[in-house]
C-alpha cells in the first residue's frame, strides 16, 4: 500500500474539549496517502458511532469535506464531543431513507461513501431480527443505489463484520459462503452480499471490510467486553461476563480499522479488480473472553476476578478471521502490536474517566 514520507509521532492528553486522543503513531507507515483526501469530500454513515468518530476526525485532519448523516443526537460520541459536527455538513435523518441518501449527495459532491451506519447490539438484534435485517438492507441498498444511479465515480466502502461468516471453522477466509445464522450476522451479511453485487455487476468502486472487535478510545458502549471492562475496573465495580468466558474473539484496533477504510476507497478507484471484493482486517488474535478480561485486569493493576453469568444466546463461541488476502494483494499489516494498542486503550479511559465530570456524562 502507499505511505507517506510525513512523521508526526506524539500522544496528547489534551484536544478539543480538553479530552485526551491519540495522533498518528508514524505516518511513514499510513497505508495510504493522506494527501489524497485533501480537497475531496467524504459522506460517513454512521458518524456518531465508535468507528465513525475516529474516521471523520482523521478525514477532517487530512483536509477533506465530510457530510456526516446522523439519525440524531449523540451527545456521548465522539462526533459532538470533540466538535466534529462544528467542523462537518451534517444531514440527520434514516440512512435505510433513500429521500435522505440523496439529500446527504445534494449537500456537495461526494467522493466516497463510508457506510458504517448500523445496529451494532447483538442482544437487541435478537430482540428486534425484522428491525435489525430491514434497516441494514435498506440502508446499503440506499447508498449503492444512489451511487450506481447519479454518482459511479464514488468510491464506496461497506463495514460489514467478520460475524457474517457465521459460526463455520475459523480461521475464516474470504472465499468461503457466508453462513450466518443469528439476525445480526444476517444483516451483516446482506450488507455485504448487496455491496458484492453493485461492484462486481456494476462495476463500482465498492469494496467490504470484514473486520475483527473494533477496540480503543471514545468507545462508550459498555456492554462490549473491551470498554465495559475497563470501566467497571477503573471504578471499583465487580467484571461481569455475559458468556461463559471461553467464547474466542479476534479485534481490530480503532486506529487501524480507520487506515484499511480510507485506504480500500483509495485503491478502488485505481484499481478495478479490487471492485466487488471482501477483505479481512485483524490482528489474527483468537483470544478467549476470559484472557483479554485477565490482561485488563493486569493492565489495569485491580486485584479482581470477573463474575460468569452465562447468558449469552445463539452467539458465535469461535471467531478468528484470516488476514492472508489483505496482505497479499493489498500489502497490509496492522501498524499497531495488539497487545500495545490494549495498553494504550487503558490508558486512554484512565485519562478520560479521571475527570468526574466526563466520567458521569460517559455512563449516564
Amino acid at each position: 500500500m502507499p505511505t507517506s514520507s510525513r512523521n508526526a509521532s506524539r500522544i496528547t492528553s489534551g484536544g478539543a474539549g480538553g479530552y485526551p486522543e491519540r495522533e498518528e503513531a508514524s505516518v511513514a507507515e499510513l497505508p495510504y496517502r493522506p494527501q489524497f483526501w485533501s480537497g475531496k469530500t467524504a459522506l460517513v454513515t454512521g458518524a456518531t458511532g465508535f468507528l465513525g468518530g475516529w474516521l471523520v476526525r482523521r478525514l477532517l485532519d487530512h483536509g477533506a469535506a465530510v457530510v456526516a448523516l446522523v439519525r440524531g443526537p449523540s451527545p456521548r460520541s465522539q462526533f459532538e464531543i470533540g466538535g466534529l459536527d462544528k467542523r462537518s455538513i451534517v444531514v440527520r435523518g434514516n440512512v435505510s431513507d433513500p429521500g435522505v441518501i440523496a439529500s446527504a449527495f445534494a449537500a456537495r459532491p461526494i467522493d466516497a461513501v463510508f457506510h458504517l451506519a448500523a445496529n451494532v447490539d447483538v442482544e437487541r438484534a435478537l430482540r428486534e431480527p425484522q428491525a435489525t435485517i430491514a434497516e441494514a438492507t435498506e440502508a446499503t441498498l440506499s447508498v449503492v443505489e444512489e451511487v450506481r444511479r447519479r454518482r459511479p465515480q464514488c468510491a464506496v466502502v461497506v463495514a460489514s463484520s467478520d460475524k457474517a461468516y457465521g459460526p463455520q471453522p475459523v480461521p475464516y477466509r474470504e472465499e468461503a459462503n457466508l453462513a450466518p445464522r443469528h439476525p445480526y450476522e444476517v444483516a451483516k451479511a446482506c450488507q455485504d452480499l448487496i455491496a458484492q453485487s453493485y461492484g462486481k455487476v456494476y462495476g463500482l468502486p465498492v469494496t467490504v471490510t470484514r473486520c475483527g472487535n473494533y477496540f480503543g478510545g471514545f468507545d462508550f458502549k459498555w456492554q462490549r467486553i473491551i470498554p465495559g471492562t475497563i470501566r467497571a475496573l477503573l471504578a471499583g465495580e465487580p467484571v461481569v461476563l455475559r458468556s461463559d468466558g471461553k467464547f474466542t474473539r479476534d479485534f481490530l484496533y480503532v486506529q487501524d480499522a480507520v487506515d484499511v477504510h480510507l485506504a480500500l476507497a483509495e485503491r478502488s478507484l485505481a484499481e478495478p479488480s479490487l471492485r466487488g471484493e471482501a477483505f479481512n482486517f485483524s490482528h489474527e488474535v483468537d483470544i478467549e473472553v476470559i484472557d483479554i478480561v485477565r490482561r485488563l485486569i493486569a493492565l489495569v493493576g485491580a486485584r479482581v476476578e470477573p463474575q460468569i453469568q452465562n447468558t449469552a444466546q445463539q452467539e458465535i463461541r469461535f471467531i478468528r478471521v484470516s488476514s492472508d488476502k489483505a496482505r497479499e494483494r493489498l500489502g497490509w499489516r496492522p501498524r499497531h502490536d495488539f497487545d500495545a494498542a490494549l495498553a494504550e486503550t487503558v490508558g486512554w479511559y484512565r485519562d478520560y474517566l479521571s475527570d468526574p465530570a466526563r466520567a458521569r456524562a460517559a455512563i449516564a
